[in-house]
């Protein structure tokens, strides 16, 4: 079974992805992926600095994604024109690794998480969608400590992105990240053995 785990900036995709991990699910990580095929060597490496320049460049010759990322962030068109060419780069390696655990494990359960499936449309291709819940004052004060970002800047991120409360409307399975960690462990536990259920339902329904 192959599941997308989405949510907003800092809502807590990655620690809920390394709690299903835990408990035995293989999770793919599309944001280490980006960070992979945007490096020195890659083919997605020379179209970004072929469409950006140079001045995006470090010292040693990897993309400052911080400085990309203000660079995107007020210009739709360069946004759509850096989209085009990572996201397909991105899936491509995602659909690789897949391929390569349903062959060594036909019961895999398998989740991606990513920031953007469903703005970008691309949840249709997961069995099911798992949306990572917070309020937004969690995001912001997540953020500012995460990134050391005013709160300005926070709040502005934030609002550039499709509201929680709006994505959890795509939600086959929603994890409350608003409490604890403790609590949120507890969510994630429920939500797997859903799946797990979910995955037997989704498999008889397949055969006939």
């Amino acid at each position: 079974m192959y599941l997308g785990l989405t949510g907003g900036i800092a809502s807590g995709k990655n620690t809920v992805a390394k709690m299903f991990s835990s408990l035995g699910a293989y999770t793919i990580d599309a944001d280490e992926i980006s960070r992979e095929v945007m490096s020195c060597g890659h083919k997605t490496y020379d179209k970004i600095v072929e469409n950006f320049g140079r001045g995006i460049l470090k010292e040693n010759n990897e993309i400052d994604r911080k400085a990309l990322r203000k660079i995107v962030f007020d210009n739709a068109e360069k946004r759509k024109l850096l989209e085009s060419i990572v996201h397909p780069a991105i899936l491509e390696e995602e659909k690789k690794r897949v391929g390569k655990i349903k062959g060594r494990d036909d019961k895999a359960i398998i989740i991606t998480h990513a920031a953007l499936i469903i703005e970008k449309g691309t949840f249709e291709r997961f069995d099911g969608v798992i949306v990572v819940y917070a309020e937004r004052e969690q995001q912001i004060t997540r953020l500012i400590k995460r990134d050391s970002i005013s709160r300005e800047y926070a709040e502005k991120i934030i609002s550039s992105q499709m509201p929680l409360d709006e994505k959890v409307k795509y939600a086959d399975f929603i994890i409350d990240n608003t409490g604890t960690p403790k609590d949120t462990k507890k969510d994630v536990l429920r939500v797997f053995n859903a799946i797990n259920i979910y995955k037997y339902c989704f498999r008889q329904l397949k055969k006939k």
